[in-house]
């Protein structure tokens, strides 16, 4: 055989890999939208669970997770109290956040001393849609930039989804109609690098109770979507805003979108208001908290390039002297610390735009793209964790 036949089905087998899963492995994409239940299948189940493990990684070189192993839940993990597994060995996760996406693992152990692993893996990707809204007080005049983001394994980059599995994301009105850039009301902006679509545009009106949906496709089948709907603030006597999430069709997590299910066409739509702050300070931000795995305190605060921004210490004690704030941008980057004990770390980039306010809070004035990312706020004497991601807008861009 020539050296040009070789190199033809050398590349013919690579391809071939690509499109089957390494080594014959079962793999299938499941898209979920934050909040929601989701039930992961097993494709290589036996006829009981007791030789089934499920093990979980974000990145492609991480530690993977054990969360069920042999048919046990571990209760060590961060977020146990959400998972369960199915009579049919499928693993059921609650309540899903935009830290659940990865890749869920499904493997079987037989033999005697349950040592002997059975082949092929089923190996299943979890993609999570979520919206956020740039503004919290919401009425006519006001220009509003709706966010859209599919966070996904984070060993496949979205361009790559976008050519192998024809990911798209895209905004639609309250009819279906697929929004579009030559419609002058309004600005739509994507990136390739974040699977992430914005929608930006100036509130009229009419526009009280009016939806915008935003929908994932694959192979051009709708495989889930995130609706927001427009409330007024005028009309309710607290300020805020809602940001709606797809729910559930009933209460079984089986209710998701995966490669072999037909996507769902009508959806509810639930709300998670946003209280928002009226101060001159550099508190006046809009801000979203939640409660992340394991309890921790998880706050999303969006703030636009050249502005000043308070992030608060939601664990903070009596004084800041045992408060330590850590910067990181990337999820598997080494943490840089900025304030240490209460006291300014004066080594970092950023140390002469930094302060620590009387409440703990760590105060950046004049706001960069390079500011985003993850900050940690981190209490010594109770060892319990503040994250705050914060998302910088720029232009038509939300760097995240």
């Amino acid at each position: 055989m020539s050296d040009e036949c070789r190199v033809c089905l050398l590349g013919l087998i690579f391809l071939s890999s690509l499109l089957t899963g390494v080594s014959g492995v079962d793999e299938t994409h499941v898209f979920i939208s934050s909040g929601e239940n989701v039930r992961l299948s097993c494709n290589n189940a036996l006829h009981d669970c007791n030789s089934t493990t499920w093990n979980y990684n974000r990145f492609r070189n991480s530690t993977a997770v054990e969360l069920i192993g042999l048919g046990i839940k571990k209760k060590n993990t961060e977020r146990h109290e959400r998972l369960s597994l199915g009579s049919d060995c499928s693993l059921n996760i609650r309540n899903i956040s935009t830290e659940d996406y990865g890749l869920y693992i499904c493997q079987q152990w037989t033999g005697v001393n349950r040592d002997q692993q059975q082949e092929p893996d089923a190996h299943v990707f979890l993609h999570v849609l979520h919206v956020s809204s740039s503004q919290t007080e919401i009425s006519a005049g006001l220009s509003v930039t709706l966010f859209c983001q599919l966070f996904s394994y984070t060993g496949v980059s979205c361009d790559d989804l976008i050519r192998s599995e024809r990911i798209q994301l895209f905004w639609v009105n309250q009819t279906g109609v697929k929004l579009t850039r030559s419609d002058s009301r309004y600005q739509i902006s994507s990136s390739s690098d974040h699977c992430i679509i914005t929608l930006t545009t100036t509130l009229l009106n009419e526009d009280d109770n009016r939806e915008w949906r935003c929908e994932v496709t694959q192979r051009d089948q709708v495989k889930t979507s995130v609706t927001y709907t427009v409330k007024s603030s005028a009309q309710s006597d607290s300020t805020t805003s809602v940001i709606p999430v797809n729910s559930t069709h009933s209460q079984d997590p089986s209710t998701t979108n995966t490669h072999t299910t037909k996507a769902q066409t009508n959806s509810t739509t639930a709300v998670i208001p946003v209280n928002s702050t009226h101060s001159q300070d550099p508190s006046t931000t809009n801000t979203h908290t939640t409660k992340g795995v394991s309890g921790v305190d998880e706050t999303h605060v969006f703030i636009s390039s050249g502005e000043n921004v308070r992030l608060s210490c939601n664990n903070t004690l009596h004084d800041c002297t045992s408060t330590t704030w850590n910067y990181n941008r990337f999820r598997d980057s080494a943490a840089v610390e900025l304030i240490r004990l209460g006291i300014k770390k004066k080594d970092t980039e950023s140390h002469e735009r930094l302060s620590l306010g009387s409440d703990c809070s760590l105060n950046i004035r004049n706001i960069s793209t390079e500011d985003y990312g993850s900050y940690t706020c981190r209490q010594y004497v109770n060892e319990t964790d503040a994250c705050v991601f914060l998302h910088v807008l720029h232009g038509n861009f939300i760097i995240m």
